[in-house]
């Protein structure tokens, strides 16, 4: 016979997949409590599970689309946690997770249970079983989990809090506690003034670094070990070249190599060595720095010469240095300084360039019960005084390769997360090249073809980081960038520090979102 007027209650099962023995143990409870007291009471808890209460949908995240389709819905939730955490989510660290801050943050209630049941640990996964670990350590202090050691405790343990908490609802003691919808509570501030709206400058000194000074000190340990090598002047009849050959390929021995290409009784050129003028002008610009005095027979390489292969480097041609063995090292040792000495120059460009500007570190706040998404950052900032990302400095040819490795944009321009402020989350995957590793081995690329391509990739990470849009008004500059979610109670990082040539005393701001039904605004003071 139909019963009419029934009231149905729909209890959200969120579970990792290592703990099904339990969910059955759930779903009887659910049908002993129906039979006992619904059924009496024409009332009824209705279990409602992912794999039975979802379907096929697109246009937007899946654990999303779950819940607009039967999570926000539910009454309540039980979840349980065993050596599994689950699947992360785009907000969360797993789907079970996220659920129960959607229940959490409506205040609906949630029966939450930890197995403290024996672990067969050849079968479990460590990371997954830490995570676990973690989150039931981020409740122990909020009394909402309870821990069964095996299915008979869930048993008793639930069957009792179902009473406890539906059949007043029931029989009309109580109403569902369903928290009044609120709007989060957004703002922007310096990341040491999260109380107020005020920010803190900073400068860096990378050229005041212990990495510059090791450079330096090192390429000092070298010249004064070679001011000691001396060698003897070359023999008075030879006679120096109106033109120094270098070891490298400069533009003449290029012309001369077209204009021997088809000569074949022609295989070198040897010419006596000489240190090029450039690299004197170089080292010794660099000893004046540090009171260092350089003798002229220290550029003395004895009778040592040169030998330019005609041939392509390809094909086994080249350049080679013949003398005696302390001639050979002696010249080398100067070559060596000379472009350490570059790498250095390049490195306090780029470096000092960074020092010159001044930065700051925003994060955006949500103090709000509830989350909120789509979440749109304006600011409004004085004319001329933000750094556009695209005239950001770029390293020299010497460094620019040994920067991309070490991963430096990162640590330089990225706000660091603490326990207390999240990192930014929203960066767009980096763009696939596939001019960077494709080369023709018959026909490389020369150096400078190298150095646009890593040029590339450098501003790919920039514009990664600096995921902003920046209008440049008549009066303003309008800086902008996208949150895709921000949790309640919680702290996230701009995308990347902003970066001033001269900071102004205040920035507006204004910011809109899914969830806040008005625009927000605000000022932030920077000292």
């Amino acid at each position: 016979m139909p019963r009419a007027g029934i009231t149905a209650y729909d209890l959200l099962i969120s579970c990792p997949g290592d703990v099904e023995k339990y969910i059955e143990v759930v779903k009887e409870c659910l049908e002993g409590f129906n039979t006992v007291i619904g059924r009496i009471n024409n009332a009824e808890i209705v279990g409602r599970h992912w794999s039975t209460d979802s379907y096929a949908q697109s246009g937007d995240k899946p654990q999303e689309l779950l819940n607009q389709q039967f999570v926000r819905d539910c009454d309540a939730a039980v979840a349980i946690f065993w050596t599994r955490f689950g699947t992360p989510t785009d907000k969360y660290g797993s789907g079970t997770e996220e659920e129960i801050e959607e229940m959490l943050s409506a205040n609906k209630q949630v029966f939450m249970y930890f197995v403290d049941e024996p672990i067969p640990m050849s079968g479990v996964d460590l990371e997954q079983y830490k995570k676990v670990q973690g989150f039931r350590e981020k409740y122990k202090d909020k009394g909402i989990y309870f821990v069964v050691k095996d299915v008979e405790e869930l048993r008793k343990l639930f069957t009792n809090h179902l009473s406890l908490h539906f059949l007043p609802i029931i029989v009309g003691e109580k109403t569902m506690n369903i928290k009044e919808t609120k709007s989060p509570l957004l703002s922007i501030h310096g990341i040491n003034h999260i109380a107020d709206n005020k920010a803190d400058i900073f400068c860096t000194s990378y050229t005041d670094s212990k990495f510059i000074k090791t450079l330096e000190e090192k390429i000092l340990t070298k010249i004064e070990r070679e001011k000691g090598n001396k060698l003897e002047k070359r023999k008075a009849d030879e006679i120096k070249p109106k033109q120094e050959v270098a070891e490298t390929h400069d533009e003449n021995f290029i012309r001369l190599q077209e204009a021997f290409k088809n000569v074949d009784f022609l295989k070198e050129l040897t010419t006596n060595a000489y240190i090029p003028e450039e690299w004197k002008q170089v080292i010794i610009a660099f000893c004046n720095r540090f009171d260092v005095i350089i003798e002229e027979d220290f550029w003395n390489v004895g009778n040592l010469k040169i030998s330019q292969s005609l041939v392509n480097p390809m094909l086994g041609g080249g350049s080679s240095l013949s003398g005696e063995d302390d001639e050979k090292i002696h010249y080398k040792e100067i070559r060596d300084i000379y472009w350490k000495i570059k790498e250095l120059n390049e490195y306090r460009q780029y470096l000092g360039d960074l020092d010159s500007y001044k930065m700051v570190e925003f994060i955006v706040s949500n103090d709000g019960t509830t989350y909120d998404e789509d979440i749109d950052i304006k600011l409004i900032v004085p004319k001329g005084k933000i750094v556009n990302k695209k005239k950001l400095p770029i390293p020299g040819i010497n460094i620019i390769d040994t920067l991309l490795e070490m991963q430096f944009m990162k640590s330089a321009f990225l706000i660091k997360a603490t326990d207390e402020i999240d990192s930014y989350c929203g960066y767009s995957a980096m763009p696939t090249r596939f001019e960077y590793t494709f080369t023709n081995p018959l026909n490389p690329p020369s150096a400078r073809e190298e150095y646009e391509s890593s040029k590339t990739k450098y501003m790919d990470e920039i514009n990664q980081l600096f995921c902003y849009e920046l209008f440049e008004k008549e009066d303003c500059d309008v800086l902008t960038f996208h949150l895709n979610y921000l949790k309640h109670n919680t702290r996230m990082a701009f995308p990347s520090v902003l970066i001033f040539y001269d900071v102004p005393e205040s920035i507006d701001y204004e910011m809109t979102s899914k969830h806040s039904p008005d625009v927000i605004k605000g000022k932030i003071e920077i000292a």
